[in-house]
């Protein structure tokens, strides 16, 4: 195989820079090596069929990552997330599993599995640890081929969560109740059992301590899962995350990759009110009409109320004004996930009102803090953020963190560097502060939201602290 240049793609951190795009451009020189597929020949070895390989990432301390098949890119993984299933020769490769730190051009290797693949098996990689140190997880199947007429399907389980102790795990026909001693399997961290053969139908999974069926004890309790004959999905178990509200995560991955997280049947959603529409005064807050019962009481301009749970996914969300439930501010559906948090940002000009759901997903990373800059003002329709070390001058030769990003906008979970930094805040195209500068100390696990917002001067913005792990 002859040497080769490759455009290497920043992309592993899509919130460094949301809105100004940079593509680092490297020249890697790839030495022959036997198996990338698309080789025709090698004088090491010759394939004779080939193999599947995906990589997941389960560090809930870890941002994205990427996973690579030597120095080739498979994909990335963020956090519970999967690369893969990707086809290679029956030869020899490191799979790795790489990381973009923030204001880093080059990735930074976290960990290699070496893989001899046999034809017509399929290979799982699991990153687990912490990134500080790391640890390689992986379990391999033979492949399976799938009739189109059957109607069963497989399922494998693993544990992937370092919180959590040993559990038996119950995945049965719905409605079906847990009985000690009969469980599906049961489980300790970095256990896995292999595929199991099911005939499709309705299921539920349910997840508790080893040998308790109390079902006051349950740690996870599935809603119901329709099954997809001829199909093979794995349920992994991972440490819960801020942006769900259940104990534990599980998720089904699929063999496309996909990784969605299944809602806990005993969990409600969770959101709250962030009240950022100048103009309009302190609110109440209502569901479904049903006014005898004030949800978020007395929000004023400016301030974000505590977590409320939430039932349903989809709701009529009423604002009324503080005091007085017949006099109406606002009112549209909102929808949110099951198992999920959110912030309803309420914004807008008198007379435009509207609602932004924002989700709360921050987690905090080992490698690095994360901000979240969002566009509330009106009277700023297009802005450019600056992340800047405290007294720097802006010049038309300094770069803004974001660029250009609307109102009812954000920028999404970006990361910088550990330091201290002020944020600053101009018109785009120009580099005239709008805002009075706010200083912010940040660390590594830190995580950050802000707003930007209007004040009685139509010419400047507030900028708006409304969520941390700031202390």
């Amino acid at each position: 195989m002859s040497q080769s240049q490759e455009l290497k793609k920043l992309k592993g951190y899509r919130h460094l820079m949301i809105n100004t795009i940079r593509i680092i451009t490297g020249t890697i020189v790839i030495l022959a090596f036997a198996g990338i597929s698309g080789c025709a020949e090698t004088s090491l070895a010759e394939a004779t069929g080939k193999g599947h390989i995906r990589g997941i990432n389960s560090i809930v301390t870890a941002p994205e990552l990427v996973f690579l098949i030597e120095e080739r890119a498979i994909g990335t993984a963020d956090y519970k997330g999967a690369a893969g299933f990707a086809e290679y020769d029956d030869l020899t490769y490191n799979f790795n599993f790489d990381v973009f730190l923030p204001g880093a051009t080059t990735a930074s290797r976290l960990a290699t599995q070496t893989i001899d693949v046999v034809a017509d098996t399929d290979y799982t990689v699991v990153i687990a640890g912490t990134v500080a140190n790391p640890t390689i997880i992986s379990w391999e199947a033979a492949e399976r081929v799938f009739e189109a007429t059957e109607t069963v399907f497989e399922a494998d389980f693993t544990h992937l969560s370092p919180a959590l102790g040993e559990v038996d795990i119950y995945f049965a026909a719905a409605g079906t109740l847990p009985v000690a001693g009969n469980a599906t399997t049961s489980l300790n961290y970095g256990e896995r059992v292999p595929h199991l053969e099911f005939s499709t139908g309705n299921f539920e999974l349910i997840i508790t301590p080893k040998d308790d069926d109390n079902p006051a004890n349950y740690i996870f309790q599935s809603r119901t899962i329709s099954s997809t004959p001829a199909t093979r999905v794995t349920f992994a178990i991972f440490d819960a995350d801020p942006s769900i509200t259940a104990d534990v995560s599980v998720n089904l991955i699929n063999a496309a990759g996909g990784s969605a997280s299944l809602p806990d049947a005993t969990k409600p959603a969770q959101f709250r009110l962030f009240h950022a529409a100048f103009g309009t005064g302190s609110v109440d807050a209502f569901l479904d009409s049903d006014f005898g019962n004030v949800v978020f009481s007395n929000t004023p301009y400016g301030e974000v109320s505590s977590y409320s749970d939430i039932e349903s996914v989809s709701k009529v969300f009423t604002l009324t004004d503080a005091g007085n439930s017949g006099a109406t501010v606002h009112e549209a559906n909102i929808s949110i996930g099951a198992n999920s948090r959110r912030t309803i940002i309420f914004g807008g000009e008198p007379g435009a009102l509207a609602y932004r759901e924002l989700t709360s997903d921050g987690r905090s990373l080992e490698t690095h803090p994360i901000v979240r800059i969002t566009n509330m003002a009106t009277n700023a329709a297009l802005v450019n953020a600056y992340m800047l070390p405290p007294g720097t001058v802006i010049t038309e030769e300094t770069l803004p963190q974001i660029a250009g990003f609307p109102t009812f906008a954000d920028t999404d979970f970006f990361g910088l560097n550990a330091g201290m930094y002020e944020v600053t805040i101009t018109p785009f195209g120009e580099i005239t502060p709008i805002s009075t500068p706010v200083t912010i100390d940040i660390a590594n696990g830190d995580v950050v939201d802000i707003a930007v917002l209007d004040t009685v001067d139509p010419a400047l913005v507030d900028l708006e602290i409304f969520d941390s792990t700031l202390p």
